[in-house]
């Protein structure tokens, strides 16, 4: 509910506005009043409401003076002039104190409503963009900006808090050009990811009353089981006071990034104890005698090896990945490297992104490390525009099944790695990218078309599963929903 301060000296004037907002106006409340701007201006300090309703002329400091000062100090406060004057001037000074609308005395109901109604939209649009920065802020554990409107955007005493992720990690040493993730504004229970395969659920305690959080973790779980190929859920048992999301939010992400085995499905809580189980340190001695003798099959050899003994010990992705870094750089000591530092970290980071098991990585990371001559001679007649295309425009006719970068390697019989180095040469975009921009272009194509379709059957029809997941991407691509669209486009 949004708070409302009314600043009127007419005692009938504040009479009938405080009985518009009661009983017209259900999402507001009053919380003060005063019947002077510099009595309003010092109770305001304290209280900060989300809108000042003033009138202009008042004694001690009039309302056009108040709206400049509220503004000057608390500028995400809406203000509202009210008056019986209707020269320009006025209406005129009001709109430079920096006003939301100016109403005429004597004031009518329809046209109060009406002008509530529309500060309610922003304000929820405001509320809206505290709190996904606020989520942003938590998951980086950088500390909060705005405090003084947590409460408001977390106005439960306690939450439910868990964090899904679908297959590996994000990328972290290229710029992924992926998407976040947000919950639309409707939803009551909050939604962020780093990017569209990951969920971070913020659920207020009052929500769950007919089953366990842990039995919709499970429902949640067996939906998304159907696109990933291995989960991660990382949760909280008890629920959380509010006050301290700030501190536990980091830790889940902290228990995600040490804890995730590619391949290997977990459901992990920060307060398990567990075995940190780490391979040895001297797998990688007889590949340096093998590189530093110039013998490039068997160093090959030896790191499939070491991707088997890594996968048995089931070590975790993070681990992997600086054993992975080593060996780059033993190749590129003994010159068997030939890729720039840049493109090698490109390459990882999609080989890692896009492995749904350890053999693929292994694959996808043998590829970087071979030098195939009869692969490179036929990379260099197909990289080009035109084969690009071909590949996007395979994509786009087939938006409705489930693509993935292997799904088109083995149609066009490339590698994932210069699947890769071509959308990195020809894209502004990575592939998860490209594919989900196609198909919300495909949903507002839809959506512009005769005929009243439900958001299902358009997330059906642009090849998402799930009509929420669907309004999230969508949102987070177009800065407005589904809904907000299709009203738009009527």
């Amino acid at each position: 509910m949004y708070q409302i301060f009314i600043a009127e000296d007419e005692p009938a004037a504040m009479k009938h506005l405080c009985t518009l907002v009661k009983l017209k106006c259900p999402q507001f409340e009053i919380i003060g009043c005063a019947d002077n701007g510099k009595e309003a201006l010092e109770q305001m300090d304290r209280l900060q409401p989300d809108v000042l309703i003033t009138d202009v002329k008042m004694p001690v400091m009039d309302g056009i003076s108040l709206v400049e000062k509220v503004k000057e100090k608390y500028p995400r406060i809406f203000s509202v002039i009210i008056s019986g004057y209707q020269e320009f001037d006025y209406a005129r000074a009001a709109i430079r104190a920096g006003v939301c609308d100016y109403i005429l005395k004597p004031v009518r109901s329809s046209i109060f409503q009406e002008s509530m109604r529309i500060l309610q939209g922003r304000l929820d649009e405001l509320y809206y963009t505290i709190r996904n920065d606020m989520l942003q802020q938590m998951c980086r554990g950088t500390g909060l900006k705005e405090k003084q409107y947590f409460r408001r955007v977390f106005s439960s005493e306690t939450y439910y808090v868990a964090l899904l992720r679908k297959n590996s990690l994000p990328r972290r040493f290229v710029n992924s050009r992926e998407t976040e993730i947000f919950s639309i504004k409707n939803e009551q229970m909050m939604v962020y990811g780093r990017d569209e395969r990951e969920a971070l659920y913020i659920c207020p305690r009052e929500l769950i009353f007919h089953s366990s959080f842990y039995q919709l973790l499970q429902h949640i779980l067996e939906k998304e089981k159907r696109t990933a190929a291995y989960l991660t859920l990382v949760w909280n048992e008890d629920p959380v006071p509010a006050e301290e999301l700030p501190q536990k939010i980091p830790c889940l992400y902290q228990e995600l990034d040490s804890s995730l085995i590619i391949g290997r499905d977990q459901i992990l809580s920060p307060k398990d104890q567990r075995e940190n189980i780490q391979a040895g340190e001297g797998e990688l001695e007889h590949l340096k005698i093998l590189l530093k003798e110039g013998n490039r099959a068997k160093a090959l050899e030896e790191v499939e090896k070491c991707f088997h003994l890594w996968e048995a010990q089931e070590v975790t992705q993070l681990w992997v990945e600086d054993k992975v870094r080593e060996v780059c750089g033993l190749f590129r000591k003994y010159h068997m490297l030939e890729e720039s530092v840049e493109m090698c970290e490109y390459f990882m980071d999609e080989a890692f992104y896009y492995a749904e098991n350890m053999q693929d990585l292994r694959e996808n990371m043998l590829q970087i490390f071979s030098r195939n001559t009869e692969e490179e001679a036929r990379r260099i007649k197909i990289d080009t525009p035109e084969f690009f295309e071909k590949i996007t425009g395979y994509m786009r006719e087939n938006l409705t099944e489930p693509l993935s970068p292997r799904r088109i390697c083995q149609v066009f019989g490339i590698s994932q790695t210069y699947l890769s180095r071509l959308f990195r040469k020809y894209s502004p975009q990575s592939f998860s990218k490209t594919l989900n921009v196609m198909r919300v272009e495909k949903a507002c194509e839809i959506m512009k078309e005769p005929g009243n379709y439900f958001i299902k059957d358009i997330a059906s029809m642009a090849g998402y599963g799930d009509q929420f997941y669907f309004s999230r991407i969508f949102r987070s691509l177009t800065g407005i929903s589904p809904s907000e669209y299709i009203e738009q486009n009527r």
